[in-house]
C-alpha cells in the first residue's frame, strides 16, 4: 500500500545506495572492511555498509505487506497509501544522507562535519516525523482486514488508532529529546530496541481490543 511515484523513486535511491557502495568496495584493497574515517582509520566489517539500503529494503516489505493484509474502499485506501508513502520518502531520504556521509567519510571527507551531532539532528527529524504520524494517524480512515482474526469493527479500529498515534508521539517525543542525550555508540541499538517495543505494544493493544466488545459504553 504505497503510492506509485513514492515506490519508484525510492527503488531508484536504494539502487544507487547499492551502487555507490559497490563502486567503494570494487576500490578498496580488501572489500571485507571499510575505513570509517579516510585511508588509515579504524574499518568496520562491509556488512554495515549496507544497512541504510537494507532499512529502505525493510521498510518497503512491511507497506507492500500492509497491501495485502489491509483492505477498503478506494477513496480510503488512497489516503493511506499517500500517508505510507510520504513515510517511505522520508525514511529513503534519511537512510540515503546517512549512506552519502558514511561514503564520503570513508574516503577521507567531510571531516568538518562531527557525526554525533549529525545522528543528533538526524534523531530529532525522526522524532518530530513520528509525532506527525502520530497526530495524523487516528485522523485516517477506517480499512478492513482480509484476516477474520485480525478484523475490527469501526469503533474498535478508532480505539486501536487513537492508541496508536499516542504511542507514535510519545516515541517521537523520545527520539527527538532523549535521543541526542545519549552516547554515540548506543543510540542505535536502542533506536532499534525502542522501534520493536512500539511494534509489540501496538500488537498487544490491537489484540486486546478485539477481544473486547465492539458496543460503545
Amino acid at each position: 500500500m504505497i503510492n506509485r511515484k513514492a515506490l519508484w523513486i525510492s527503488v531508484l535511491v536504494l539502487f544507487a545506495m547499492i551502487a555507490a557502495n559497490l563502486w567503494r568496495l570494487s576500490s578498496l584493497p580488501d572489500w571485507h572492511h571499510v575505513p570509517i574515517d579516510g585511508p588509515g582509520s579504524r574499518s568496520i566489517p562491509v556488512f554495515w555498509t549496507f544497512v541504510p539500503p537494507m532499512a529502505v529494503l525493510f521498510t518497503m516489505g512491511i507497506f507492500f505487506a500492509r497491501k495485502w493484509l489491509r483492505s477498503g474502499p478506494e477513496e480510503a485506501v488512497q489516503r493511506w497509501r499517500g500517508l505510507y508513502g510520504a513515510m517511505l520518502l522520508f525514511n529513503t531520504a534519511i537512510c540515503a544522507s546517512a549512506e552519502a556521509f558514511n561514503l564520503a567519510r570513508s574516503m577521507g571527507s567531510l571531516k568538518s562535519i562531527d557525526r554525533p551531532t549529525l545522528a543528533h539532528i538526524i534523531m530529532v527529524v525522526t522524532g518530530v516525523s513520528m509525532m506527525l504520524v502520530g497526530n495524523t494517524t487516528p485522523k485516517m480512515p477506517w480499512l478492513t482486514s482480509r484476516f477474520r482474526y485480525a478484523q475490527l469493527d469501526p469503533w474498535q479500529w478508532n480505539q486501536h488508532v487513537r492508541f496508536s498515534g499516542k504511542l507514535a508521539v510519545v516515541a517521537g517525543l523520545f527520539f527527538a529529546v532523549g535521543m541526542p542525550l545519549l552516547p554515540l555508540k548506543i543510540t542505535f541499538p536502542m533506536a532499534i530496541g525502542l522501534s520493536l517495543v512500539v511494534i509489540a505494544v501496538n500488537h498487544w493493544h490491537r489484540a486486546k481490543v478485539r477481544g473486547a466488545s465492539s458496543l460503545q459504553p
